[in-house]
């Protein structure tokens, strides 16, 4: 399936989930969290939820690990758009919206893509090889070119796989892991 029609189904899949039906997949989706090992993770790169594109819950997710990691250090993008790159800052109870009606932290004391040792990923969809469909712009792969190789980058998404993509490009980074409401997949 090319990416622009999976982009497609996903977002209508997605906005046909109801409210109850989104608050039951996060909860699935945060048992599925629990599952995974997490003692390497001490500065997680996360990401805060499109609640009008029906985004999992993110906060969930990221709330449970600084249960279980206390010291852990939390970093939300900011985007820049007219570079179309995007840099991590650390969680801060102020945060802005940027154009896409996306919250973001202020901008204060950017973190190295080397200090960052797992990413959640925001994603519609991926296929069984990894590649994630998000929403076309590139921002994730390119900000993990300057990651390093073996960092975690762990997708999270309401929808089991497509079998591929086919219009995969070099410079597309796959995921080490997507975690659905039922399964978790390593790449």
């Amino acid at each position: 399936m090319l990416k622009s029609e999976a982009r497609s189904q996903f977002l209508a899949q997605r906005k046909e989930l109801s409210s109850q039906e989104l608050l039951m997949r996060d909860d699935l989706l945060l048992i599925q969290f629990q599952k995974m090992d997490w003692t390497h993770t001490h500065v997680l790169g996360s990401f805060y939820p499109m609640e009008h594109q029906n985004e999992p819950n993110s906060l969930l997710l990221t709330d449970y690990l600084k249960f279980i990691i206390p010291d852990l250090q939390v970093m939300y993008p900011v985007v820049n758009l007219s570079q179309h790159t995007m840099q991590f800052f650390p969680s801060s109870d102020q945060t802005q919206t940027n154009p896409w009606g996306i919250e973001e932290p202020l901008p204060n004391n950017t973190i190295p893509a080397q200090n960052i040792d797992t990413f959640l990923v925001p994603l519609l969809g991926f296929d069984k090889l990894g590649h994630r469909i998000g929403f076309g712009k590139g921002y994730y792969d390119k900000y993990f070119e300057n990651a390093p190789v073996h960092v975690s980058r762990i997708g999270i998404s309401y929808f089991e796989p497509i079998d591929a993509i086919l219009d995969t490009h070099q410079f597309d980074v796959p995921l080490t892991h997507c975690i659905t409401p039922w399964n978790i997949y390593e790449f």
